[in-house]
């Protein structure tokens, strides 16, 4: 058993990027891979578009782009280019993804850290 289980591991570690599921603070957990987290939120889009705002403007980011109708908010937060997403999956659910990246360089711990920010409140 622990063979397999060290087995597994190996393989998970070596083969790229693997997502990582973590926590069950959200609905169902969030999700952190390559530059971004994701997880579905118990809130309406509304109330939980404009946290995030509140919460990027709390960060002293410049926001450089802020669709409500797409959902989508581009901005730059300690010289990171975040970008935060929000989809729909029903009138309760929403599916929040905040990436970031640095110098065009990946950055999941500073997507997290966004992430949390935003939820810190809900």
């Amino acid at each position: 058993m622990k063979k397999v289980l060290i087995t597994v591991l190996s393989l998970c570690l070596t083969t790229g990027c693997v997502p990582l599921m973590i926590g069950a603070g959200v609905a169902a957990g969030y999700t952190l891979s390559g530059d971004s987290a994701t997880g579905n939120i118990d809130s309406e889009y509304r109330v939980l578009w404009d946290l995030c705002l509140e919460k990027l403007e709390s960060m002293e980011a410049e926001i450089l782009v802020a669709n409500e109708s797409k959902g989508v908010i581009k901005a730059k937060v300690s010289e990171n280019d975040v970008v935060v997403s929000i989809n729909t999956i029903n009138s309760e659910t929403q599916r929040l993804k905040v990436s970031a990246r640095r110098f065009f360089m990946p950055k999941p711990q500073f997507a997290q850290k966004v992430f949390f920010k935003i939820l810190q409140d809900l």
